[in-house]
């Protein structure tokens, strides 16, 4: 049995990168609005822009899914739930959406229109997927990190339709989980400004010294190609293949959107012809690549996934220099690839130890061989090339620039004649004495039939045939239609003048072309508007709590000294640092037991974290938490991601919200609360001001000290840097502690964890103690102090116990409006951060 044809879905940035996509044979095309847009940089489209879109890709088959994706600030979100209504008016076929408030309130108000989770939900196992469905949501866009059986086991378990990207850029980090872009420069991946910092060079260090390494962009990954892996994508059966890119050039879509298409119907139409042809997989590579990658589909690629020498594109390899004549300032080449006139090429130095340095970029004007100018090379050809550069012998040579193939892929969206049609099914009949009746069909289902003013009359002279009708109806020229077949019948000997046959024509196309638009169109929401619901007041308890959490029995023990009241118990979710063992799989060693009674002892309450990842395979683990935390009556745990908070659920274990499920307004926070959440971590991004309509709407929670986390990734930098070429990692991190170092020379600490994913933790420990007053009258209902990535030194100058005690001081003073307590961040941390607290992000 064959499997079914995935939806092929493509990028579309701008109106015309919406074109080139459909025009090359795009089942499906992604945009985003003016705002709320994941990519904020890209041209997208206006309200205006945005109906014209739909109605152009309804009319030729195609279906649009709008991005609204973004984390949204409270006074955003009616503007939001507005979208929503115009694009459920307008048509459009789903909404890609992030943010957990805006799901809950677009179900209440808009409940007729599609959602689709957006990859930036950081949807990647089963729980979760069957959490979001339970919402209404009809499709998942799954982690980039999610191998083909881990999206086959989703699907199969959720009964949800998949999506996953299957080609373009790749993140290090899991989408929705990084701040890297957001603490360095303001600019947020969760509301679309990603600055994409991970393309900057870094350097490893390992206990304080520089590791040498063979390139500098430590966290820029390949970009994605899946060709190669079509077959076994059909066999997973995903709904749709996602290709990346609205910040592309529309040549870019058409390209690489009529590659998948064209290897989609030889896949279909037979296995044997399941393979990437060398023009295809050259026309790929020439329009965007880092190198490439198939990523995690089949395994964790390890050190192959990176793209370290260089973060950006860099097209095709055409030849190494063989020569440069200082008098003629030319440089000769043997090509292994063709060049033609109009070309960008790009000339990648090299140092005395081959690695690549100065790069200097040229567009071909002139180009010799044998000294006669040409226009056009082919490989194998020796040419010679005017440049006023002086390049070394042996400089590798780039084709960035193909104009030919641009020209050719521009010409597939901008001709007048359209590539792409709808098959139409027509019925003619002509009768003396009546009008002219024709009837226009396509496969969707739709129908119009229209009949002409004039009356038909009969033939004075010779009578009009059956073919000669047939023929003249078939005529649909420049239309975004294609006849298939035509059913004409003629009773009587008549005649008919051809200008009546062409005006039926155009009549019947014109009215077809309206209701495969007006199809898409639903009804519009009440003109009085979304008027948002007010959520009840929350009663802030008069002494807020003060939680700390810890990795280890002595760090527990330390914190209790120190006054905490809460203890988010964390041991085994790390094994960074010297003496730590990862040779054992996904697996989790701590003395929960002990925790337990200690907390027990002092009076204190007691949660176990769990991670923020947590694939099918690992589920069992976190399983195992949830019952011991049951067993031992622990007082709940500490929840990262949606699928371990319904599996929490399910088993009847108390929960509180981690800030990776990145709730930033109070309709998110009311939502998790209404859900059975005993109290919500905020996202860090938020600014205090922000951070008063979520705190006056639930317990809500604020982390005010210590490194924060910046991303997750399934890539290891240590591991594969150090970690040897096998398929299994060597574990370097055991034996050492290590940090990346950025182009400032700021220090990022690298924390490790049981399923050898990486954790970036910020350069800057954060440090609130002095604003803590602030923060209470901000109404927040308990504070945390995070101790993951505390170094040796600073355990030892100040120490979790003295750090506790000094924020406990600050608690306790506040209800008096005393002063927070001695001492000031300057002497608790040596360079600190207040985050976004003052700052915001945009």
């Amino acid at each position: 049995m064959k499997p079914a044809r995935p939806e092929l879905l493509a990028p579309a940035g701008s109106m015309e990168a919406l074109r080139a996509a459909v025009e090359n044979g795009a089942d499906a095309v992604y945009l985003g609005a003016h705002a709320f847009s994941a990519r904020g940089y890209a041209a997208n489209f206006s309200d205006k822009e945005l109906e014209e879109a739909i109605d152009y890709a309804h009319l030729r088959g195609v279906k649009v899914y709008v991005t609204v994706n973004t984390l949204l600030r409270d006074e955003e979100m009616e503007a939001a739930l507005d979208l929503l209504c115009r694009l459920k008016e307008m048509g459009s076929d789903a909404v890609l959406v992030q943010d957990i408030g805006l799901l809950s309130l677009g179900r209440q108000y808009v409940p007729d229109l599609p959602l689709h989770a957006s990859t930036q939900m950081t949807l990647h196992n089963s729980e979760g997927a069957l959490f979001v469905k339970e919402l209404g949501i009809e499709r998942v866009v799954l982690s980039r990190e999610c191998s083909l059986e881990e999206i086959k086991r989703v699907g199969e378990n959720s009964g949800l339709e998949t999506e996953a990207f299957i080609h373009g850029a790749l993140c290090i980090s899991y989408s929705g989980q990084c701040l890297l872009s957001s603490i360095i420069g303001g600019r947020s991946g969760n509301r679309g400004y990603c600055a994409q910092p991970c393309r900057k060079g870094y350097r490893l260090k390992k206990d304080g010294k520089t590791v040498k390494t063979k390139g500098m962009y430590l966290l820029s990954p390949k970009d994605l190609n899946s060709s190669p892996c079509i077959p076994a994508l059909l066999e997973t059966g995903i709904a749709s293949l996602k290709i990346e890119g609205r910040m592309k050039r529309p040549e870019y879509v058409a390209g690489v959107v009529g590659t998948y298409s064209r290897l989609l119907d030889r896949c279909l139409e037979d296995t044997k012809k399941c393979s990437v042809s060398r023009e295809e997989a050259e026309t790929l590579e020439q329009l965007f690549n880092r190198g490439f990658t198939e990523g995690y589909f089949f395994k964790n690629p390890r050190g192959e996934l990176m793209s370290r020498l260089r973060p950006y594109n860099r097209g095709v390899f055409a030849d190494t220099v063989k020569s440069y004549d200082r008098k003629s300032r030319r440089v000769t080449l043997e090509l292994v690839a063709s060049l033609s006139a109009g070309d960008g090429i790009l000339f990648a130095g090299t140092d005395r130890e081959g690695r690549e340095e100065k790069e200097e970029g040229w567009v071909i004007r002139q180009m010799y061989r044998g000294n006669k100018p040409v226009k056009q090379a082919k490989a194998g050809d020796t040419v010679e090339v005017p440049f006023n550069v002086e390049v070394r012998p042996g400089s590798p040579v780039y084709r960035t620039l193909d104009k030919g193939l641009m020209d050719t892929l521009e010409k597939s969206y901008t001709s007048e004649t359209f590539l792409r049609k709808v098959p139409v099914l027509m019925k003619a009949g002509v009768w003396e004495g009546k009008p002219l009746e024709l009837t226009l069909s396509d496969y969707d289902s739709n129908s119009v039939t229209v009949k002409s003013e004039y009356v038909v009359e009969k033939a004075l002279r010779q009578p009009g045939e059956k073919e000669q009708l047939a023929r003249q109806y078939s005529k649909l020229g420049n239309t975004g239609f294609e006849l298939e077949t035509i059913d004409a019948e003629v009773h009587g000997e008549v005649f008919v003048p051809v200008k009546e046959i062409n005006q039926l024509r155009n009549r019947a196309v014109s009215e077809l072309e309206k209701l495969r638009i007006a199809r898409g169109k639903r009804k519009p929401c009440p003109e009085s508007g979304i008027k948002l619901p007010k959520l009840a007041a929350w009663q802030h308890p008069e002494q807020p709590p003060l939680a700390v959490s810890v990795y280890s029995p002595g760090e527990l023990e330390e914190a209790i000294d120190g006054g905490a009241d809460l203890l988010y118990y964390g041991e085994g979710l790390f094994c960074s640092g010297k003496g730590r063992d990862r040779d054992k799989a996904f697996h989790f060693e701590a003395d929960y037991e002990s925790a337990v009674k200690l907390a027990r002892a002092a009076g204190r309450k007691v949660y176990f974290k769990t991670p923020r990842i947590v694939k099918d395979s690992e589920m069992p683990a976190v399983s195992e938490i949830l019952e011991t935390a049951k067993a031992l009556a622990a007082d709940g745990v500490l929840v990262s991601n949606l699928g371990v908070f319904r599996l929490a659920k399910a088993r009847g274990v108390p929960v509180i919200l981690d800030s990776p499920l990145n709730v930033f307004n109070s309709y998110a926070l009311d939502f998790f609360c209404r859900e059975g959440a005993k109290r919500v971590t905020l996202s860090p991004e938020l600014t205090l001001e922000e951070i008063r309509p979520l705190a006056a709407a639930g317990p809500a929670e604020a982390i005010v000290h210590g490194r924060l986390e910046l991303m997750e990734s399934e890539h290891c930098v240590v591991g594969g840097l150090l970690g040897g070429k096998k398929e299994r990692c060597t574990a370097p991190c055991r034996n050492g502690n290590y940090a990346l170092v950025d182009e400032k020379n700021y220090e990022f600490p690298l924390v490790m964890d049981p399923a050898c994913r990486m954790h970036l933790l910020n350069s800057k420990a954060l440090c609130m103690f002095e604003h803590v007053p602030k923060l209470l009258d901000a109404g927040i209902s308990s504070i945390r102090i995070e101790t993951l990535g505390m170094s040796g030194e600073e355990k030892d100058e100040q120490g979790i116990r003295e750090l506790t005690r000094m924020y406990r001081a600050a608690i306790d003073n506040y209800p008096g409006k005393g002063k927070a307590g001695t001492g000031n961040c300057d002497k608790l941390e040596k360079g600190f951060t207040t985050g976004h607290y003052f700052r915001g992000v945009k």
